[in-house]
């Protein structure tokens, strides 16, 4: 009988991730901290686990998706406790690269396998498997993780070991940051103005400038759907993780010092757990 997989962390984009692998054959073993957030794959065929060390107990590995560099670090511990010997973690959470290097560095100790392959997109493409995917590791931990991987997304980068892969994912984030707050920018001084911001976007559309992320974001915002697909007070904390990273490589990022301002000030408004497209309504003008 083949092991099973287990998948801890059930939020926005865990869920999706899980099913992927659910109906893709793979005997699934899910944990979450909260309740209930498993019932559907449950539904589907998953096992709930009363415990991570239960989830991770005789797998052949153990995905995990989880909000922040804390719960990574005490899913962690129980997980590598629970791994048999060989056994992988694969880690897709966004995180400090300072954490990503010691947990490499720990499993490899221990005897078993670590992998970070945070990834690029949200939650419709969580459910459709065409996420980007930025793969950190050994030969082994990719080889262990490369058939999982390609049902999560449709493309795959590989990287030598686990900090260049958060890294990619931190520079990444940061667009996400800059841009949002230049298109909400840009809406609400159109708004101002006179500008219908339909036709903003339309000739972006037509334009060198055009990102589909302004496209999308932006008719939510004309729509003021705020609907979660990645939370606000989420990017907030990747920009975080962006700029401490930064500061301990001397590299300057002052768009990322601008962002976390402004995401801060949403943050404080109450919005961090809507859509990082609310951060418009932070704008004054």
């Amino acid at each position: 009988m083949t092991a099973p997989i287990a998948f801890i962390g059930l939020g926005l984009m865990g869920t999706p991730m899980a099913s992927r692998l659910l109906a893709a054959g793979f005997p699934l073993r899910v944990y979450n901290r909260t309740p209930g957030r498993d019932d559907a794959l449950v539904r589907a065929g998953a096992v709930r686990a009363s415990s991570v060390e239960g989830a991770a107990a005789d797998v052949s590995a153990a995905v995990t998706m989880l909000t922040n560099d804390e719960a990574l670090r005490s899913v962690s511990l129980q997980v590598r406790s629970a791994l048999r010997s060989g056994g992988l973690h694969l880690d897709c959470s966004t995180v400090s690269p300072a954490l990503t290097e010691e947990l490499e560095r720990e499993y490899t100790a221990s005897g078993r396998l670590f992998l970070h392959s945070p990834v690029l997109g949200s939650v419709p493409q969580a459910a459709e498997g065409s996420l980007l995917l930025f793969a950190g590791g050994s030969d082994a931990a990719f080889e262990a993780a490369e058939p999982l991987l390609r049902v999560l997304g449709s493309r795959l980068w590989r990287f030598p070991s686990a900090p260049p892969a958060t890294h990619m994912k931190l520079i990444l984030n940061s667009f996400i940051a800059g841009m949002i707050a230049t298109l909400s920018q840009g809406l609400r001084y159109a708004q101002r103005n006179g500008v219908e911001g339909a036709t903003l976007l339309e000739v972006l559309s037509h334009s060198a400038l055009n990102a589909p992320m302004y496209q999308t974001k932006g008719r939510s915002i004309l729509e003021e759907n705020y609907t979660p697909r990645f939370f606000l007070q989420n990017l907030l904390k990747d920009t975080n993780l962006f700029r401490n990273a930064a500061l301990a490589s001397g590299a300057e990022v002052p768009v990322a010092d601008m962002a976390k301002q402004l995401l801060e000030r949403a943050v404080a408004q109450g919005l961090g757990m809507e859509d990082y497209s609310a951060v418009m309504k932070s704008l004054n003008g």
